[in-house]
């Protein structure tokens, strides 16, 4: 080998130092960067993983939100057709509360105009009655006795009925 220039005591101590060097470099440096880049790839498996599970997370909360929103517009919903329903029912009841005082009211006025009514044909008819007997009186040029009176009365009365219309 000393005919290629290669010096056989140099080149073992060179391949010592080479295999030295190599074990200490694959002991103090390989191995804790190895580790390390292990470490850091499960870190970052694990990340991935947490985000994964946050993202379902979010998913299923949007979902739940969804369905909440959509629960709370059916109830809004069925509150606003009850209010409806519950003012339709009031103003149903306060328009027949209405038609019945209106009917009372209209009841006591046509009660009230035949009560007028009788109590005028009953003044008008004792007036008749009077001017009856005084021009009979005045006629015949003397007084009647009562039984006359009633009779005259009661002719004039009858006929009144007849003419009425």
């Amino acid at each position: 080998m000393e005919k290629l220039g290669i010096n056989l005591g140099f080149f073992i101590s060179q391949l010592v130092n080479f295999g030295l060097l190599a074990v200490l470099l694959y002991l103090l440096l390989y191995k804790p960067i190895l580790n390390m880049l292990n470490q850091r790839k499960e870190r970052i498996a694990r990340s991935m993983a947490d985000v994964e599970a946050a993202r379902a997370a979010a998913a299923q909360a949007q979902l739940e939100y969804d369905r909440k929103i959509a629960e709370a517009q059916r109830k809004a919903q069925e509150i606003i057709a009850q209010a409806a329903q519950a003012s339709e029912k009031v103003g149903a009841e306060i328009k027949a509360e209405a038609q019945r005082e209106a009917e009372l009211i209209r009841q006591r006025a046509r009660e009230e105009a035949a009560a007028e009514r009788e109590q005028i044909l009953a003044e008008v008819q004792s007036e008749i009655a009077s001017l009856a007997i005084t021009a009979t009186e005045r006629i015949l040029g003397q007084a009647m006795d009562e039984a006359t009176q009633r009779k005259l009365i009661g002719n004039v009365i009858a006929n009144l009925g007849k003419v009425q219309p």
